[in-house]
């Protein structure tokens, strides 16, 4: 609803933040976090003697560009921080997103906005192909190394974020659902720097030979990790230890929050670091998950955001009958035959594509168990992943609808 244009200063700029974060589909979490940091920031600087409002501002005067200026001057330099321990001063990706929120809260209280012109970003050099050659050298003999759950996550994390480009956040969005029946794709919503909700997209990306097997050893430990522990979750990466966010507890298995994920990455890197240090091949992982994907060129497609009825209904009905043809074969008594490794190569395609229309995993096995294919080795024959399947039945609570129906 419009913001009432009687408010002043900082009810008026609350009133404005609380709009902008109602924009559902076009505001992100973390951009709504951007929103209401500037708002209270630019509330303070009103009550701030060296700004040129004062704390009754109305809703022109608060976008003109002296008032912007003298806003960004005094929180560029830091005068309007919460927590005094904080640094002093902030760059110019601050003073980016300060100016991109502005223009928002402007459009909320429906005025114009005098902004000056956003800094340009500072460019990084892409990691040469040397460079990035090392990296992965140094993951896969770290993968031959590491025994550690932290560490057997952070090759997961690493090789996927090798393979896909993500950025941390979108890594840290990653669910079960978005890995391929094979582990040899993963399904990531990208969402640029500065984008909003509604201009997302997904991509496919292909997943390495690296990436499967830590992979594999990750879903092994986080199943081990999720027996231990009460509740489900749908996260690819969960908390291995108990935690607490503010004054609440958390308990180990928790879904990773971007921070929290940077945090492990950072920790479990400093320790192999350490622990390889002196090896003769050994090239020291960067300690920013920042470095993995920049000059990284995944080898993606573009996917849907959400499942085409239509079409999910086609491809459901092609699951469907590959998994009777498969089901037919393997129940013949002969393994291997021509015409079960043919059924398995059919199956197999139905369900990547069905997968890459974002038809979730467990819609695809309820189709499969009707067809006849009610155990893991049937599933594994038809294209599943043994490590997948058990990470489906734990973030169901209680199994694959094949077992649910056994009840």
């Amino acid at each position: 609803m419009p913001v009432d244009r009687s408010l002043t200063g900082a009810d008026l700029l609350l009133a404005a933040a609380a709009e902008v974060r109602s924009w559902e589909g076009e505001i992100s979490e973390a951009r709504g976090r951007q929103v209401r940091w500037v708002a209270g920031e630019y509330a303070r600087a009103l009550a701030h003697p060296d700004h040129p409002l004062d704390t009754d501002a109305e809703a022109g005067p608060l976008f003109r560009r002296q008032a912007v200026d003298a806003y960004l001057e005094l929180a560029g330099r830091g005068l309007l921080r919460v927590r005094r321990a904080a640094a002093a001063a902030s760059g110019d990706h601050s003073r980016q997103i300060r100016i991109e929120v502005l223009a928002l809260l402007a459009r909320a209280v429906g005025v114009y906005a005098d902004l000056p012109p956003q800094p340009d970003p500072a460019r990084k050099q892409p990691v040469p192909k040397r460079a990035r050659s090392l990296l992965r050298s140094s993951l896969e003999e770290a993968a031959d190394q590491a025994a550690l759950p932290g560490q057997i996550r952070m090759l997961a994390v690493g090789a996927m974020v090798a393979d896909s480009g993500a950025r941390s956040g979108e890594a840290c969005a990653w669910r079960i659902d978005d890995l391929a029946p094979s582990l040899e794709e993963v399904r990531t919503v990208r969402r640029p720097q500065g984008w909003g909700e509604a201009e997302a997209y997904v991509e496919l990306a292909v997943l390495s030979g690296l990436s499967r097997a830590a992979l594999r050893r990750w879903l092994t430990e986080r199943h081990a990790l999720m027996e231990r522990v009460r509740g489900t979750t749908t996260a690819l990466w969960v908390a291995l230890h108990a935690n607490h966010r503010g004054e609440h507890p958390v308990p180990p298995g928790t879904p990773l929050e971007p921070r929290g994920l940077y945090r492990a990455w950072t920790r479990a890197v400093e320790q192999t670091n350490q622990q390889m240090a002196g090896e003769p091949s050994w090239v020291p992982l960067p300690t920013r998950m920042e470095q993995l994907r920049r000059g990284v060129s995944p080898k993606a497609s573009p996917a849907p955001r959400e499942p085409d009825a239509e079409r999910a209904i086609v491809l459901l009905d092609d699951v469907a009958d590959y998994g009777r043809a498969l089901a037919a074969a393997r129940r013949s008594g002969e393994s291997d035959t021509t015409e079960e490794l043919e059924a398995r190569l059919a199956c197999r395609k139905a369900l990547r594509e069905a997968w890459a229309e974002g038809i979730e995993h467990t819609m695809q096995l309820s189709v499969l168990v009707e067809a006849g294919l009610t155990d893991t080795a049937d599933l594994t024959a038809a294209g599943w992943e043994p490590s997948l399947l058990k990470a489906i039945d734990r973030a169901i609570g209680w199994g694959r609808p094949s077992k649910a129906k056994a009840v």
